[in-house]
């Protein structure tokens, strides 16, 4: 809504009878001077402006357990939702070893990234989420192959007592392009 400026005094008696009139004209004639958007919506106007300069994108070319999108491109970014080894042909968890796992998680991000136009190269951050630290260099040591030396997106593991469908791993991931 709309608000009155005023260069009178807020206590004076002509600002306290032009109230509700000049707030009925501003709301009817934005347009009008002594007239401006509140900072609600201000917020507001620049949200809708950016969503529609930048845009929202859910990606939906690789299947789900959930009611979540795989990935959501905003502007340049793609946004990857975690990843478990499931196999696509499948479905079913892949979980001969730690280190099966971790590579069909990892085929799994790059299936979407590429699916985007994007690769490894593009990841500028990574979150790992492991059901046991005592894998975390065999997981480190396969999880360096996907990426390019000096180019390692920036990373976050954390260990966690549970995952989807009994996981030991899940990858969630950041890129952006700047073409």
């Amino acid at each position: 809504m709309a608000r009155m400026t005023s260069p009178r005094r807020p206590g004076s008696r002509l600002v306290r009878w032009m109230a509700p009139a000049l707030a009925a004209a501003c709301v009817l004639g934005p347009g009008l001077t002594g007239c401006r958007p509140s900072d609600d919506e201000l917020r507001r106007i620049v949200r809708d402006e950016m969503e529609k300069s930048v845009g929202r994108e859910a990606v939906t070319s690789a299947g789900v357990i959930g009611p979540y999108s795989p990935a959501v491109r905003v502007g340049r970014f793609l946004f990857v939702s975690g990843q478990i080894a499931l196999d696509p042909q499948t479905g079913s968890l892949r979980q001969d070893n730690i280190e099966v796992e971790t590579r069909q998680v990892l085929d799994n991000v790059m299936r979407i990234l590429r699916s985007q136009g994007y690769d490894s190269s593009h990841v500028v951050n990574a979150t790992v989420y492991v059901r046991d630290m005592k894998n975390y260099a065999t997981i480190n040591t396969i999880y360096a192959g996907y990426f390019q030396e000096k180019n390692y997106p920036a990373r976050v593991a954390v260990e966690v007592s549970a995952l989807p469908k009994g996981a030991n791993i899940e990858i969630a991931v950041i890129a952006y392009k700047d073409h």
